[in-house]
C-alpha cells in the first residue's frame, strides 16, 4: 500500500476507533459505528483484545476533559479521509467499497447529530428564568447595550439580538459587545435569524421564525455546540419543530403584543402552554405580551423560560422592570 494510501487509513481507523470509545450508548448507533470499523477490509482496523481495547478507552478520556469538541473533530477527520480515499485504488483494488462509504455517509451524520446534542445539553439546562429581546426598534431611543446591561442587571438569563435594519459590520460589534456582557453576568447570548451572525459572533444560540432558515441548514453554518430555537404558533408547528430537533420551542403569542412586527401573530393563550410543555422533552419559551401582571399564569402553565420585548426595553427603568419579573417569575415557580 502506497504511504500517502496508507497513513490516511490509519487516520481514518484510529478516528473511527476513537468516537467507538466516546458514542458507547444509544447502543445502535455504538453497533453502527464498530460496524463500519469492522467492515473494512484491514487487519488494522480488527477487534482489540478486550485489555487494549480497555486501556484505549481510559486513554482516549485522559486526553481532555471535555470530549465533546475532540469527538467532532474525529467525525470530521473520518469524513475528510472517506473524501479523500474514495475512488482511490491500491494494487488495481478500491481502497474503500462504494457500499461501506455509503453506510459510512449513513452513520456519521447520526454520530455527528448525537454528540451535537451531548454538547448542547448544557447550554440548554440554562434556558430558564427571564429571557429579553432586544432590538433598537423598541428601546426609546436608548443604544440596544444599555438596555441588554440594564435587563442583564436586573437579572436576565437570556438576551436575544433582533435587529433587521443595521448592516452587518455595525450589527457584528453590537452583539459582540452584548455577548461580552452576556458572559460577565453568567447568561447565554441569542442572535435572532442569521446563522452566519450566529458563527460570527460566538453566540450561544440562534433563534429562527417560522419563515427562516429550515433549521438543518442553520445547523449546517452555526457550530455543533450552539443551540437552535424556533418560534411556534400551535401544535403543528411544534411537532415540526420538535421533529427538526431544535433545542428549545418559543411559544406564542401567549398574549396580545404590540410589539413591532408581532402584533398580527394569533394569540394562543396559556393552553398552548401547556399543551407545548406535555409533549416536549426541552425548554418551552412563552413569548408574546407578557408582563408582571400575568406572567404568572405563563410559568404555572408550564413554562420554563419567559421572554418579553417591551415589558422591560420600553420601561422607564429596564433593570428595575428585569428584576420584578424575575422575581414574579421565582414567586409563581415556588408557589
Amino acid at each position: 500500500m502506497y504511504p500517502f494510501i496508507a497513513a490516511q487509513v490509519h487516520i481514518l481507523i484510529e478516528n473511527i476507533r476513537l468516537i467507538e470509545a466516546f458514542v458507547t450508548a444509544p447502543l445502535g448507533l455504538y453497533a453502527d459505528i464498530r460496524m463500519i470499523r469492522e467492515a473494512l477490509p484491514m487487519a488494522e482496523a480488527d477487534n482489540l483484545p478486550q485489555s487494549e481495547l480497555q486501556q484505549r478507552r481510559i486513554g482516549y478520556r485522559r486526553l481532555t476533559d471535555d470530549p465533546g469538541p475532540l469527538a467532532l473533530r474525529a467525525i470530521e477527520q473520518i469524513e475528510t479521509s472517506v473524501a479523500i480515499l474514495e475512488g482511490m485504488e491500491d494494487s488495481g483494488e478500491a481502497v474503500l467499497r462504494p457500499e461501506w462509504v455509503a453506510q459510512a455517509r449513513k452513520v456519521l451524520p447520526r454520530a455527528r447529530q448525537h454528540v451535537g446534542d451531548e454538547l448542547r445539553s448544557k447550554t440548554v439546562s440554562r434556558v430558564t428564568g427571564l429571557y429579553v429581546i432586544v432590538d433598537p426598534q423598541v428601546t426609546e431611543g436608548r443604544p440596544v447595550e444599555e438596555v441588554a446591561e440594564a435587563a442583564l442587571k436586573g437579572g436576565a438569563r437570556l438576551v436575544q439580538l433582533r435587529d433587521k435594519s443595521a448592516n452587518r459590520g455595525d450589527a457584528l460589534t453590537v452583539a459582540g459587545e452584548i455577548r461580552s456582557l452576556c458572559e460577565a453576568h453568567d447568561a447565554l447570548f441569542i442572535m435572532n435569524d442569521d446563522p452566519a451572525m450566529t458563527l460570527s459572533s460566538d453566540a450561544h444560540g440562534l433563534h429562527l421564525g417560522q419563515g427562516d432558515l429550515p433549521v438543518a441548514a442553520a445547523r449546517r453554518v452555526i457550530r455543533q455546540d450552539q443551540i437552535v430555537g424556533r418560534s411556534n404558533n400551535n401544535m403543528e408547528e411544534l411537532a415540526a419543530s420538535i421533529a427538526a430537533g431544535v433545542d428549545y420551542l418559543a411559544v406564542g403569542a401567549v398574549f396580545a403584543t404590540s410589539t413591532v412586527g408581532k402584533g398580527d401573530r394569533p394569540v394562543v393563550g396559556a393552553e398552548l402552554v401547556t399543551r407545548a410543555r406535555e409533549t416536549a422533552d426541552r425548554p418551552i419559551v412563552a413569548i408574546g405580551g407578557i408582563n408582571r401582571d400575568n406572567v404568572g399564569e405563563v410559568v404555572r402553565a408550564g413554562a420554563d423560560c419567559v421572554c418579553v420585548v417591551a415589558a422591560v426595553t420600553r420601561a422607564d427603568d429596564p433593570e428595575a422592570s428585569a428584576s420584578a419579573l424575575v422575581k414574579a417569575i421565582l414567586n409563581a415557580k415556588s408557589g
